[in-house]
């Protein structure tokens, strides 16, 4: 075989697992940035841009924010408490993939689990009925991860793209405040 021909990039054989939030809406499950709704529990990513500027590709694609956006971790159990409609959940991805210093932009996602909120009033009943017409289980923030790895594997921290300490610090702290953040 010819060495030009070879690669020493791992293929990854099973789906990826990741965590994200959601906005709950009137009737479903929102991104966290635009109005895309999520009818059900499986997504297949499609660029946003559009409107005659922007050309037509297969979402993720480099030098574009499209795609299905998902952490490497759990988020911290409240970063979603203080808010009347944020919720945290893990998620399975598949197809393209484009890996990022904290996460990673997919082009297919089904959801696996829903968290819990850590409220015991609307918030939790509205959740509870939204997971339940998607056919999802609502499950402690705690055994997020491990729902998760059944369906799939984590990226290894190897094939992450790093940061220096102090950025990463300064990012991922931002991150779970800015609620601006661009998570689709």
């Amino acid at each position: 075989m010819n060495a030009a021909l070879t690669t020493d990039s791992p293929d990854l054989i099973e789906p990826v697992i990741g965590f994200r939030h959601w906005r709950m809406g009137k009737t479903g499950l929102l991104s966290t940035t635009c109005d895309e709704q999520w009818q059900q529990a499986t997504m297949t990513a499609r660029c946003l841009g559009g409107h005659g500027h922007h050309p037509q590709h297969t979402a993720p694609a480099s030098g574009c924010s499209c795609g299905i956006y998902a952490w490497y971790t759990p988020c911290p159990r409240t970063a979603s408490a203080p808010t009347r409609d944020y919720v945290a959940g893990a998620v399975v991805l598949w197809g393209a993939i484009e890996l990022h210093a904290s996460g990673m932009r997919a082009q297919r996602c089904r959801i696996v689990a829903l968290a819990l909120p850590l409220s015991r009033w609307r918030k939790r009943d509205r959740l509870v009925e939204i997971a339940e017409r998607l056919g999802l289980p609502v499950i402690r923030h705690h055994d997020l991860k491990s729902i998760a790895s059944q369906y799939g594997a984590p990226i290894p921290v190897e094939m992450r793209p790093r940061l220096s300490p102090a950025v990463s610090a300064q990012w991922t702290a931002a991150a779970w405040t800015d609620t601006r953040r661009p998570l689709r």
